[in-house]
């Protein structure tokens, strides 16, 4: 069995500023390191045998923070980013999603990837990493909405439980995911301890 702990990536720059980040990136914000290095030092002795990370810098800083001064491999997969949300990219999520708006389906219609996309990717490379690790514990630093989504398809109603990305999964926060043959949702994403 592969042992999965999904960490959403520290506060970014757009999202202090609202902005929608997808594919695009902004570096994280004073914040959101100190948030990586506390994670960092809540798992310290947490024996993880190799890290999974996203190509978008947000993700890999996150990891480096997080796994600072030990030894652990740190492997990027761009199959692990955030969903693309197309034409929306870098646009004041106050604009895109005013008067209560929302696009059930995802952001296909616009040039980016469909909720069902997301998950699809996200779980062929998590099948894949299991393939690769079995009997491992496993630290994913991946994104919010490709976070939400897989737990969704996992605990159905999950999206409607808060009203937003921000409060479903907090940046820096974990997620547990067993994979043995199928995939099994052991925590929510959920701040570690003292965070």
């Amino acid at each position: 069995m592969t042992h999965f702990y999904i960490v959403r990536h520290g506060e970014t720059q757009f999202n202090v500023k609202g902005r929608i980040q997808g594919w695009c990136d902004s570096p994280l914000t004073d914040l959101g390191v100190e948030q990586a290095k506390k994670l960092g030092k809540e798992l310290n002795d947490f024996p993880f045998d190799v890290c999974f990370c996203s190509t978008s810098e947000r993700a890999i800083d996150t990891a480096n923070y997080i796994l600072e001064g030990r030894n652990i491999e740190i492997i990027a997969r761009k199959h692990l980013k955030e969903q693309c949300f197309g034409e929306f990219e870098a646009e004041k999520a106050e604009d895109i999603f005013k008067n209560g708006v929302r696009y059930p389906d995802g952001y296909r219609f616009c040039g980016g990837e469909n909720h069902s996309d997301v998950i699809e990717r996200i779980f062929t490379e998590l099948k894949k990493i299991a393939s690769e690790y079995s009997n491992a514990n496993v630290l994913i630093v991946s994104h919010g909405s490709a976070i939400k989504h897989i737990v969704n398809a996992l605990c159905p109603g999950f999206v409607h439980e808060k009203p937003n990305t921000a409060t479903l999964v907090p940046n820096c926060s974990i997620t547990r995911i067993d994979y043995d043959k199928e995939f099994q949702l052991i925590e929510k994403p959920h701040l570690f301890r003292g965070q």
